[in-house]
């Protein structure tokens, strides 16, 4: 899990007016377990901009997604726990994935099946935030399918998708010489991100402003 210091709990509770609001806090999920994946770079591009936009956020990769256990057997670890109590203090998520035959990958699935322990919480699953979507796949029709289904499972969740997601063809070039993200695919994911932190804050500031 790498971590940019997230020190305090988030409450989705409105706050009384005139309250200091803090930060948003911003969650990365990677859905590819492939080390230097494509999926994993893009997501941590997009929580470099979170932080540049005044967020404190949080990653969890591909591979720390690897050490949970399948949902539904009785095991449980500690990536379990500290999985679930992040997604419970977020403000915001940003879930990036690879498109494997028309879905989201079966690792990132496993996660998000794993948020069951939160249908008590004072913010169930995924309600009341923001989440922004990138979507990796070989080809645009493999893009906006896995886009279609990732989709609907954060709305199960009772997530708020973001109304920008970027999907982005791996057939094509990504990334520049010097490794960053092409122009226009940094600027995708910038979009996504200011979407996420914009909602984050619009929502905590809902009842903040004196009447």
């Amino acid at each position: 899990m790498n971590e940019a210091k997230v020190t305090t709990a988030v409450s989705h509770a409105p706050q009384a007016r005139g309250a200091a609001q803090p930060p948003p806090v911003v969650v990365g999920i990677g859905g590819s377990n492939r080390a230097g994946s494509a999926t994993d770079r893009l997501l941590t591009f997009a929580l470099e901009r979170a932080a540049e936009q005044g967020a404190k956020t949080l990653m969890f990769s591909g591979a720390e997604l690897g050490l949970l256990p399948v949902y539904g057997s009785p095991s449980t670890n500690e990536v379990d726990s500290a999985f679930t109590d992040a997604i419970a203090n977020a403000s915001g998520l940003l879930i990036a994935t690879p498109g494997y035959h028309g879905g989201m990958s079966g690792l990132l699935k496993n996660a998000l099946d794993h948020l069951e322990a939160l249908r008590a919480a004072d913010a169930p699953y995924l309600d009341g935030r923001a989440v922004g979507l990138i979507v990796t796949a070989a080809g645009w029709q493999a893009g906006g399918t896995t886009l279609v289904s990732l989709r609907s499972t954060v709305h199960a969740l009772r997530g708020w998708p973001t109304p920008f997601a970027a999907t982005l063809n791996s057939a094509e070039p990504l990334f520049g010489s010097d490794g960053a993200p092409l122009p226009h695919i940094a600027e995708a994911l910038t979009l996504v991100t200011s979407q996420v932190t914009e909602f984050a804050r619009w929502r905590r500031s809902a009842f903040a402003s004196p009447q």
